[in-house]
């Protein structure tokens, strides 16, 4: 019977390494101005394509661009972004469309003609290059009503930071889940008690808002398919209600298009030779995650931080329904594969927070065992990265050994932090289907 030695996995020759080092994004809305910065960066200064001018309650495209089409894509691919206006009070609403260079920007109704200042502010960290710009525009005051009607509360802000309008991670289907994440702000005497998700009129989330965060997982999205509108609603303890209408498509032929060409991309080997993408995965189809659980062994000195690693394995339970036994005991190597490792190297400092290697022995299509290092930086980073760094290098054995470039959790700084839901679907293909199996 084959045995493997989980100590040989970081030595061995088929042995492939991946550094993730640290990152991630900041989503507050409210930024201040964008002055100064790493000197480090390269400085660039964009160019706006905006209305000077426009109407109470008018909504605008702005459009951000470069000198060169080669910085417009590094513009595009830019990992921070921080975007803020003032005056805050009333607020806009600012929504990114297909990438950083296109913004929808929706002007509230003013009773006097008011000057909004809009700061942008891009850093892609890879290409040490920073843009910023910055513009003011001016709203005209709404026209009188000669027939006023009682004063009402103002109606909640609402933010949606996850996901977004590009045809890809706002595609939906059966069997996969779109947490919508968000931020809500009361702009009444009130404070928003309940957020809820809205499909063809139908209520098909609820929350409530963690201060001001909220996450609503949706698995139900009509009964036909094709584009809806998701229409979020947050409601304030004086009744105040204020609404966010995202468009997403409900096609499961276009769901598999995305997770096969994801698959083709990030978990397969080309074989030119005959033409055909051929699955790398975790185990072969009797010992797979969807019939045994993973085993993960867990080195003693991480046995304080057992709950980090067990919320890693919840997330991806939650989005693939992969199971996970957790095993605190240093292996002694005569455990049986597949399996993966997590070990701390905290006495280590390469300047990335984790790492990880995989192995295979006879079919370089069936990984049989992965390694999870955990470096000192990992210590210094706050609850949630620590969580989904763990995730992540449970992601380099379990889907991809590459980073992707998708904003999901697998990019290198964990992106979104989220499991695009054509990514879940990938992963279901590929775990009904043999290491080495054409899709």
């Amino acid at each position: 019977m084959l045995k493997f030695s989980l100590r040989f996995l970081l030595v061995i020759s088929i042995l492939a390494i991946v550094g993730c080092g640290g990152g991630g994004k900041n989503n507050n809305p409210i930024t201040p101005p964008i002055n100064g910065g790493d000197n480090t960066e390269k400085q660039e200064r964009l160019t706006v394509n905006y209305p000077p001018e426009v109407k109470s309650g008018e909504e605008i495209t702005i459009e951000l661009t470069t000198n060169s089409e080669a910085k417009n894509r590094i513009l595009e691919q830019a990992d921070k972004a921080n975007i803020g206006y003032e005056p805050y009070n009333p607020p806009l609403e600012i929504k990114k469309l297909q990438n950083n260079r296109y913004w929808k920007v929706k002007f509230p109704q003013v009773n006097q003609d008011t000057i909004y200042t809009l700061y942008f502010l891009f850093v892609n960290t890879k290409e040490m290059m920073r843009f910023e710009a910055q513009i003011k525009i001016l709203v005209r005051k709404a026209e009188n009503n000669n027939n006023p009607q009682p004063p009402q509360p103002n109606p909640p802000s609402i933010q949606v930071i996850y996901p977004w309008e590009d045809n890809k991670v706002n595609v939906v289907g059966d069997n996969v889940i779109l947490t919508v994440k968000g931020y809500v702000y009361s702009r009444s005497n009130g404070y928003v008690n309940k957020v809820e998700a809205y499909i063809d009129n139908e209520k098909v989330a609820e929350t409530i808002p963690n201060y001001d965060y909220f996450e609503l997982d949706i698995t139900k999205f009509g009964n036909r398919q094709g584009n809806k509108e998701l229409i979020i609603k947050a409601t304030t303890t004086d009744n105040a209600i204020g609404e966010y209408k995202l468009n997403i498509i409900y096609d499961n032929n276009l769901l598999y298009s995305l997770a096969v060409e994801f698959l083709r991309r990030y978990s397969c080997i080309y074989h030119e030779d005959e033409g055909k993408y051929r699955i790398l995965r975790f185990g072969n189809l009797n010992n797979g995650p969807y019939n045994k659980p993973v085993r993960v062994y867990v080195w003693q000195g991480l046995w304080p931080y057992k709950n980090y690693i067990e919320k890693a394995c919840e997330f991806w339970t939650k989005y693939t329904g992969i199971q996970f036994q957790i095993i605190l005991q240093n292996p002694t190597g005569e455990e049986l594969p597949p399996l993966i490792g997590i070990r701390d190297r905290f006495d280590q400092d390469p300047g990335i927070v984790a790492d990880t290697g995989r192995g295979t022995l006879n079919d370089v299509h069936e990984i049989i065992g992965g390694g999870i290092a955990l470096y000192a930086p990992w210590l210094k980073v706050d609850e949630g990265y620590k969580i989904i760094t763990i995730a992540h290098e449970i992601g380099h054995v379990l889907l991809t050994y590459t980073h992707t470039n998708d904003n999901s959790f697998m990019d290198a700084g964990s992106g979104s932090r989220m499991i695009h839901s054509y990514q879940q679907l990938a992963i279901r293909i590929m775990y009904n289907k043999n290491p080495g199996d054409s899709i």
